[in-house]
């Protein structure tokens, strides 16, 4: 009984030890192969609102999410929800993100994860 709960507590050591190596994975709805429009360093604005009285062109929805590997990392921020969506609103041209939703919780494969959607559109001034 000793040698299993031994056996048992050094595997739980091990995956403790080994999964911090990583700690976020971002995915979204936008293709890797999606020609990049927009230089990397280009300020992308994220709105929660719809940007009254600017005038803009939507490109195309953004979806992302932020997902947490492990216990033993503090849950997504938005800031990271945020870079993801600039990412994905610069590889197809958008230079705003408006309207933007956020939602977090717990998930079956992942310890935490903050999912963020949004209009991505191109501004007119």
């Amino acid at each position: 009984m000793k040698t299993k709960r031994v056996a048992l507590l050094s595997a739980v050591v091990v995956v403790a030890l080994t999964s911090g190596c990583a700690s976020y994975r971002t995915s979204s709805n936008i293709t890797a192969d999606a020609p990049a429009a927009l230089p990397a360093g280009t300020k992308v604005l994220i709105s929660e609102g719809s940007l009254s009285g600017r005038k803009y062109k939507e490109v195309g929805q953004i979806e992302v999410s932020v997902r947490k590997l492990t216990v033993f990392h503090a849950d997504p921020t938005k800031e990271q929800a945020n870079e993801a969506l600039s990412e994905k609103a610069r590889s197809i041209g958008a230079d705003a993100v408006v309207n933007t939703r956020y939602k977090s919780g717990i998930g079956f494969t992942t310890w935490g994860y903050l999912d963020a959607s949004g209009m991505g559109v191109k501004l007119a001034d």
